[in-house]
């Protein structure tokens, strides 16, 4: 049995272990490369961009092993000879590199799951997930988080809170047929919707509030607030992410 064998994620029994990429020897690197009939996910459970591929396979019970990768020590032969773009998630299946988190996410519930969670059966439910997606703007978080001026942060704010309510409106109204049928964007069906919008929303709701004393949630957004407070209640998001503190830390790189 291989030291990965032990690394498996097993979610029926709702475990996950981790090995990380440092404590694997070369040969061992290299066989992962191989066409072994395995899945190997690259990742670090601080990214909120990692956490929608962890969070895809756990979620369709996907069977894959976990390698963990260090953000703020990344090692130069996992840039060299695995990813060249240098990020994670990172997917090798059965050899062959998958790149970028919604493309892995999409990837493994295509493959394990029939595509059910990106509504692969229902286009007009994919393309209003999709919508939420493309309107959906991380980058107005990053932005407060790194800065450092006083002076900048009410109109970096009022930015955030612009972009989040214009989300809302999607969730409010393109999905208002859904609205009495359950808390997701899609009433009762948990999609890809907050699969790529909850894991940003959860870190940086604690994140801004620590290191700015931001909110990210609030009364403006109350669907959002919703979604997200359905989405962290599921076994398997619960299972993917940390407390509190484990992502004050893990940020605090980020904090000039």
């Amino acid at each position: 049995m291989s030291e990965l064998d032990d690394a498996a994620v097993g979610t029926q029994n709702m475990s996950l272990d981790i090995v990380e990429y440092t404590s694997l020897d070369a040969p061992t690197l290299a066989s992962l490369q191989t066409q072994d009939g395995k899945t190997h996910l690259f990742n670090s459970l601080v990214c909120p961009f990692g956490h929608r591929a962890l969070w895809t396979a756990v979620e369709v019970d996907a069977a894959f092993d976990m390698i963990g990768i260090s953000l703020t020590a990344m090692p130069e032969s996992y840039k060299t000879d695995f990813n060249r773009f240098g990020t994670v998630p990172f997917l090798l299946d059965d050899g062959e590199p998958v790149y970028e988190s919604t493309i892995i996410s999409q990837y493994i519930d295509a493959k394990v799951n029939g595509g059910k969670l990106y509504c692969a059966d229902a286009p007009r439910l994919a393309a209003l997930a999709q919508l939420a997606v493309a309107k959906f703007e991380p980058s107005r978080f990053y932005a407060i988080l790194h800065n450092s001026d006083d002076a900048k942060m009410p109109a970096l704010e009022a930015e955030m809170r612009a972009s989040l309510q214009g989300l809302e409106r999607i969730y409010r109204e393109h999905a208002a047929a859904f609205r009495a049928k359950g808390p997701y964007l899609l009433g009762d069906r948990f999609s890809s919707a907050e699969i790529n919008i909850m894991t940003f929303l959860f870190r940086f709701d604690i994140l801004l509030q620590h290191y700015r004393h931001v909110r990210v949630l609030g009364d403006d957004i109350p669907l959002l607030s919703a979604a997200l407070k359905a989405s962290v209640a599921r076994p398997a998001f619960a299972l993917t992410a940390r407390d509190a503190d484990f992502y004050i830390r893990g940020f605090a790189h980020h904090i000039e």
